[in-house]
């Protein structure tokens, strides 16, 4: 009970939580499309708006653009903590509820009231540090110590517009969540950069892979050679051929794979036992694990850069090397960067490093597919979503195993085939898909293809949901949906 009397005690500051009251009624799909496009309009705004202050931005190596993708944030605007404090909050107190830490009844509207206020409370406090954080390891850097204050607010008022857009959107004023509308916008941006941005970066070569295409069919036609054209095939760490193919052709498996279904034959006990079948996705759990796989390897990165950062910045000690060692080497294309040695530890933890090897891309792919298979275990157990918690939910909605008396334990024992099979394969999948994409040069990343293949799947399904109750009221009430 001492759980539950801290969620009741903290209730009067959870009280001064800035909140969207839901619509007193049923919001048009028509003004539910009208309310999604502000809410991405306004999100657009603080991703194109620089923060007051700041010096430079992007300097440090500290900087991830995958978990900035997965996060839906911009270095150096207002949208610079993007929805992780939204994403890392809402995790933690999912965890917390379903390992019962916390004594709370989420069936209850106040205590489900109270949780929500607390996940959004939680997630302030998070941006408050992450905001921090961000300032200290010069990931954004302050004009002058007396603006840092000034910038940390900037951040933190972005964060907070951000968690009131998803709060607007998820309570019935938009249409799915704001979370998922963000990622969507965010991983779209890049998409479109990688194609079509025409400016020049690096050694006067253009970003968009359409405007570098055109340039090189156009130096091919006049030079009366094929190197320019070879030049945009595979062009490392900026869009090219391979990468539009790449992208297009995970793109349809990750669209088919999601699609696909194994349906566990059940009969309905209230029904004289009437045969139906229960659809399991094959994709049974991909977007977590893999986010936490990308999130871990981040983290990891990070710990190894700062023991050779402290310890170790000119690589003289021979026991760092091999766990940090980062030298400074002189490109043509990119001119000085840092590059990872490939005898060192923090090599495989670098996101596509200049110096990829064979070797890294063999660990790369097996890293992710060992990390995203162990967290999708995790996340089953952990979320309710394993076959004793699937179990429970079919035995109180009345199905049973044909022929088997009506109980948990035996349907659990009968479902935790599937459940076990299912979750390695989709850890297995999104790991593999992951990998290959950040090896392939994949636009948007692998992680954020199949984050953009599964919102546009939600999307789609809560549109024609949408069409039908609106077509067909009485189907609300039936449902249970009002």
């Amino acid at each position: 009970m001492s759980s539950r009397r801290f969620i009741e005690a903290v209730e009067p500051v959870l009280t001064l939580m800035p909140t969207v009251p839901r619509p007193n009624r049923p919001v048009s799909l028509g003004s539910r499309l009208i309310w999604t496009f502000l809410a991405a309009t306004v999100y657009l705004l603080l991703s194109v708006t620089p923060l007051y202050g700041i010096a430079t931005s992007s300097s440090s190596p500290l900087f991830n653009p995958l978990v900035a993708i997965i996060f839906a944030s911009t270095n150096g605007t207002l949208a610079q903590l993007g929805i992780g404090p939204i994403i890392i909050a809402g995790i933690i107190m999912e965890l917390v509820a379903f390992s019962e830490l916390m004594d709370v009844d989420l069936n209850d509207p106040k205590d489900q009231a109270r949780f929500t206020a607390l996940t959004k409370l939680v997630a302030i406090v998070i941006a408050m540090f992450e905001g921090a954080f961000i300032l200290s390891t010069h990931q954004v850097v302050a004009a002058s110590p007396t603006l840092a204050f000034v910038v940390w607010l900037q951040m933190l008022f972005g964060a907070i517009i951000v968690i009131l857009l998803d709060d607007m959107v998820s309570k019935g004023w938009g249409i799915g969540s704001g979370i998922s509308l963000f990622i969507l916008i965010s991983i779209v941006r890049s998409i479109f950069q990688s194609t079509f941005l025409p400016v020049t970066v690096g050694a006067g070569e253009l970003l968009g892979i359409i405007p570098a295409l055109i340039a090189a069919i156009y130096n091919a036609a006049t030079t009366h050679a094929l190197a320019p054209l070879l030049s945009v095939v595979y062009r490392f760490n900026l869009p090219g051929l391979v990468g539009l193919v790449s992208t297009i052709v995970l793109g349809g498996f990750i669209a088919y794979v999601e699609l696909m279904e194994v349906r566990i034959p059940l009969s309905l006990v209230q029904y004289g036992g009437y045969k139906v079948s229960y659809p399991f996705k094959v994709m049974y759990v991909s977007v977590l694990p893999i986010i936490f796989t990308a999130y871990t390897v981040a983290l990891i990165y990070n710990g190894l850069y700062f023991i050779w950062a402290t310890y170790n910045p000119h690589n003289a000690n021979a026991l760092l090397n091999a766990i940090a060692c980062i030298r400074t080497v002189s490109t043509a294309r990119f001119g000085t960067i840092n590059e990872p040695c490939t005898s060192s530890l923090i090599y495989y933890f670098t996101v596509v490093p200049f110096n990829m090897t064979p070797q890294y891309v063999i660990v790369h792919i097996l890293m992710y597919i060992a990390l995203s298979i162990v967290f999708a275990y995790l996340w089953v157990n952990l979320a309710g979503l394993s076959a004793e918690d699937q179990a429970r939910t079919m035995v109180t909605s009345g199905l049973s195993i044909p022929g088997f008396r009506a109980s948990a334990r035996s349907l659990a024992m009968h479902l935790r085939r599937y459940v076990n099979s299912l979750t390695f394969t989709s850890g297995l999948l999104a790991g593999l898909i992951a990998a290959l994409g950040d090896v392939l040069g994949v636009y948007g990343t692998g992680i954020g293809l199949i984050l953009l293949v599964e919102i546009i799947i939600q999307y789609y399904t809560i549109a024609m949901q949408e069409q039908l109750f609106e077509a067909y009221p009485g189907l609300k009430r039936i449902l249970g949906v009002e």
